[in-house]
């Protein structure tokens, strides 16, 4: 009797765990060439209208995949969203990388390493659309080395 309170309480846990996890609606990478990024190549992610449904709020997150001969700390990044209306807006984000000994944030394996970037927490979608998102650099470096990949994905925060 006793081991089968402890299982279903078990059960009980794991399911509300569960629950309370993040949905993910969009979830998409695009490679860089030969680890290098142009001021010129502007990242495109296009999520379509079945993706995100509308007055359901969001967590936006950048995801960035950096090898260890990315040459600084952090980074700056230009964003143009039109999540909440038509029209584009920008925003400049700086991003810490890296801590000031050198450590590489978020999780690595070899030289490489992911990182998570909010870039915008609860975006309420307001109509059943499609949207873009645009991700270029913002450091001085032409080309800029290191970045391998630049990724979008976005969770429903709604349990």
């Amino acid at each position: 009797m006793k081991h089968k309170f402890v299982y279903i309480s078990i059960l009980i846990i794991g399911f509300v765990c569960l629950s309370c996890e993040k949905r993910e609606a969009y979830y998409r990478f695009s490679e860089l060439q030969e680890d290098e990024w142009s001021k010129l190549d502007t990242i495109y992610f296009d999520i379509d209208s079945l993706s995100v449904l509308p007055n359901v709020p969001y967590d936006v997150t950048i995801e960035l995949v950096n090898n260890s001969d990315y040459p600084y700390q952090n980074i700056w990044l230009y964003i143009l969203d039109d999540f909440e209306s038509q029209n584009f807006t920008l925003e400049e984000k700086q991003y810490e990388l890296a801590d000031k000994l050198g450590k590489w944030h978020g999780s690595g394996f070899g030289s490489l390493y992911q990182l998570p970037l909010l870039y915008k927490k609860d975006v309420v979608f307001p109509e059943k659309r499609n949207y873009q998102l645009k991700v270029v650099h913002g450091m001085r470096d032409e080309p800029l080395q290191g970045i391998e990949k630049i990724g979008l994905k976005i969770e429903s925060t709604e349990n």
